[in-house]
């Protein structure tokens, strides 16, 4: 009888095509070493895939055969896994797998195979430029991070050029200098978002993290996006592709690659149109705070017009007057917990761009609807100048 499901499958598709596999960690629960082991299947040349276990996929015996436990060996040792002579139906073949290592902590998030023909030299199949990534976020208070760290390809894919180690005062106050974690590879996360992710698609990139902050059972996370590509000023869709690691709260990784699967023509997100329309119709200055995160989440002009000392991380306690902190954390507690009740007038001081100066201002806020149960994550503020 003849096999459907091998009919609808082209033979040898890995072949002379790099696959993207990321990984996972094992089950704890099982009673093995634990370690990382090969994930889902991302990408078979310039076809993406999601949720496809690369046995599923790749069931083509020869695949099989030349990939399949040489993806296990590279992911077991963090290691390159090359074969120069490999023979099998009757051919020489040649494999190379590649191990992605996170940045921060050199966890292999992500490997890269191929095999090609004996004959064919490897400099006319060059790999598909990886970054991998590491992201910190923390819990809201006096010392939240929201820090995410890439390796130079991810710098690459952006059109930037990777920064130099820097060193940063200690942050005790300690005498002498230390690097900046990691090695000054890395940047805020809002800054990340505000200042290299499209405008129109930051909200897809927010709602990444967002599962990601949420997720305990380490599943695979993915995200299309795009961002304008520093050096040529033209859009580039990427996609990033993450786990939130095991044992570790608030810290996640994952890899960044151009989006094989991204087509011209789809729809571009537009982020809360309504509430962008109402943040420009003000008259008053109004800003959107993440509770969660506690980070200006967006503002109106009006608002950027005030000329404050607005931290490039977002973070709205270095904004406030460490005295006036408590009274801000009440004020969005009380907002998140009576929605479309207004709360205030609250009266706060912000930093401004003149040194050790700081203008009083009162607040009245609002919580938006819940989100997730019964969390309401953004509360909208209305700004004036104190009296």
């Amino acid at each position: 009888m003849k096999n459907v499901n091998a009919a609808r499958r082209p033979a040898g598709t890995a072949e002379g095509n790099w696959i993207l596999v990321d990984t996972r960690p094992d089950d704890p629960q099982r009673d093995r070493q634990r370690g990382r082991k090969v994930g889902l299947l991302l990408a078979v040349g310039q076809a993406g895939y999601h949720g496809v276990a690369p046995r599923n996929a790749l069931d083509h015996r020869l695949a099989q055969h030349l990939l399949r436990y040489r993806l296990d060996q590279a992911v077991r040792e963090g290691n390159r896994v090359e074969a120069d002579r490999v023979i099998y139906a009757g051919r020489e073949w040649k494999v190379r797998v590649l191990p992605l290592l996170s940045p921060v902590t050199g966890t292999v998030v992500a490997v890269m195979g191929c095999y090609i023909d004996a004959a064919t030299d490897w400099a006319t199949v060059p790999p598909p430029l990886v970054g991998s990534w590491e992201w910190r976020i923390t819990e809201a208070g006096a010392d939240h991070q929201n820090l995410i760290a890439w390796t130079d390809e991810l710098f690459e894919l952006y059109g930037l050029a990777p920064p130099d180690d820097e060193a940063q005062p200690n942050p005790r106050g300690e005498p002498g200098t230390r690097l900046r974690f990691p090695h000054g590879r890395w940047w805020d996360g809002t800054y990340f978002l505000q200042n290299l992710v499209m405008d129109s698609w930051r909200p897809a990139v927010q709602e990444f993290r967002d599962r990601l902050l949420h997720d305990n059972s380490g599943g695979l996370h993915l995200c299309s996006f795009k961002a304008q590509h520093r050096v040529t000023g033209q859009p580039v869709a990427l996609r990033m592709a993450g786990r939130a690691a095991t044992g570790r709260s608030g810290w996640f990784h994952g890899i960044a690659a151009m989006d094989v699967g991204a087509r011209e023509n789809e729809p571009v997100p537009t982020p809360r149109p309504l509430a962008g329309a109402f943040l420009e119709a003000s008259r008053d200055p109004l800003i959107v705070i993440d509770r969660v995160l506690e980070e200006l989440d967006s503002a109106n002009n009006l608002f950027r017009e005030l000329n404050l000392a607005v931290p490039t991380d977002h973070h709205v306690r270095k904004l406030v007057h460490p005295f006036d902190v408590p009274a801000l954390t009440k004020l969005l507690g009380e907002a998140g917990a009576t929605p479309a009740r207004v709360v205030g007038p609250q009266r706060l001081r912000l930093a401004t761009l003149s040194a050790d100066v700081w203008r009083d201002f009162e607040f009245v806020a609002v919580g938006d609807a819940p989100v997730q149960g019964d969390e309401v994550r953004y509360v909208v503020c209305r700004i004036s100048e104190a009296l």
